[in-house]
């Protein structure tokens, strides 16, 4: 078998790889290196969204956006309050738009390869890499995988929660929605387990997304999630509606400390490097300042070192204890977060973006017990032999 060359390997042609792609493509510095796209073709066939607010006129994948909100909206069992977010929109893309445009920018590039095929192994020796498929094996001197292992996360995680939601896009029969504001948590809805909200996107009048989100390390069946939807639905709007689509995902919710490198030497992107912030799920801007940076150290020789520990690592684990030990007492300091701190405080320090008299003004306004209980949790080994159910 004759072993193919190329100066880039991405492992994982889903947002990490494909944004990955683009930086690399965009960069001043790119001189059409050879990049090769390896993906088993499952990154691409689920049909998705991914939202993120922004400052305007200074997102790279603007053009991409085909919704956007200058209002959020939050609903807690004392108030529904809607609010501006200046400085920041609320924009959303949908997956088939995205990789419409990044597969464009592949065909309109000789130099960069997409091939569906399954990744067995990656092999680092003294000259590059080997990384052989079920088809062929490739060598390179540097790669890239989205690839992870969500039972060795588990084994090393205090806590492995997962975010669960499941959606519909619907039309009603009648004008319901207001388009101009996204509800980003509506926690008045049923809490069975862990923490569940409605999140609401409207398009139109009559046309939005609704999913069901928890926080849990429970697994609901589809039936669960359709029952609550239609329940919601009914009651907030009063109205018949069909259903267009459906959306569902699981994303990992753990206080596991991702490393930059893979146990086989690849640089991490993606989920498998953490780019998923742990108490959101948001990810998709945590991935571009991130491939952005990867493609500038790529292409000026520098070397990609370890990650280091944030003060907003440990604040994302005292949260997620709270989660796991008390879901109840985790509602009520969200919603206390939200009625009491205006909204654009909380995406700026969603963003990692807030320093340290801020983040303070921030704690003061909430409870204290419950973080103070916690953080001794922080300190403990992980137990042994204590693995969730994981779903995939």
């Amino acid at each position: 078998m004759i072993t193919q060359e190329y100066d880039i390997i991405i492992i994982g042609a889903g947002c990490a790889g494909m944004q990955l792609m683009k930086a690399l493509l965009h960069h001043p510095l790119y001189d059409g290196q050879r990049i090769l796209m390896l993906d088993d073709g499952k990154s691409i066939q689920q049909s998705k969204t991914w939202c993120f607010w922004f400052k305007p006129d200074s997102h790279p994948y603007q053009h991409l956006i085909s919704k956007k909100w200058d209002q959020l909206s939050i609903g807690t069992r004392s108030k529904y309050q809607t609010k501006v977010i200046t400085p920041y929109v609320y924009g959303h893309i949908d997956s088939t738009d995205f990789f419409d445009f990044h597969f464009s920018l592949i065909q309109q590039n000789p130099q960069i390869h997409y091939l569906e095929e399954q990744v067995l192994f990656t092999e680092k020796r003294e000259q590059g890499f080997y990384v052989s498929t079920n088809k062929q094996c490739y060598f390179t001197q540097h790669v890239f995988s989205s690839s992870w292992d969500h039972k060795m996360v588990a084994e090393h995680s205090r806590v492995y929660l997962q975010q669960q939601f499941y959606g519909w896009q619907i039309e009603t029969a009648k004008e319901v929605f207001n388009e101009s504001a996204a509800t980003l948590m509506d926690f008045r809805t049923e809490q069975h387990q862990g923490v569940s909200f409605i999140y609401t996107l409207p398009f139109s009048g009559n046309t939005a997304l609704i999913e069901f989100t928890s926080f849990t390390d429970k697994a609901f069946d589809k039936q669960y999630f359709e029952n609550i939807l239609s329940k919601f639905i009914h009651k907030e709007f009063d109205t018949t509606f069909k259903v267009i689509k459906c959306e569902q995902a699981i994303i990992p919710m753990t206080d596991h400390m991702f490393k930059r490198h893979t146990s086989d030497g690849a640089i991490a992107i993606g989920t498998a490097a953490g780019m998923v912030k742990p108490t959101t799920g948001y990810a998709f801007n945590r991935i571009l300042k991130d491939s952005l940076q990867l493609a500038s150290k790529i292409l000026t020789g520098k070397n990609i070192t370890g990650f280091e520990k944030s003060r907003f690592h440990f604040y994302d684990n005292l949260l997620l204890q709270i989660i796991q030990k008390d879901p109840k007492n985790a509602r009520f300091i969200l919603e206390t977060l939200f009625e009491k701190i205006s909204f654009n405080r909380i995406l700026q320090f969603l963003d990692e973006d807030t320093n340290l008299w801020q983040e303070a003004v921030m704690f003061a306004q909430l409870p204290k017990k419950s973080f103070l209980l916690t953080i001794p949790e922080l300190w403990k080994p992980v137990p042994l032999n204590n693995i969730p159910a994981i779903q995939s």
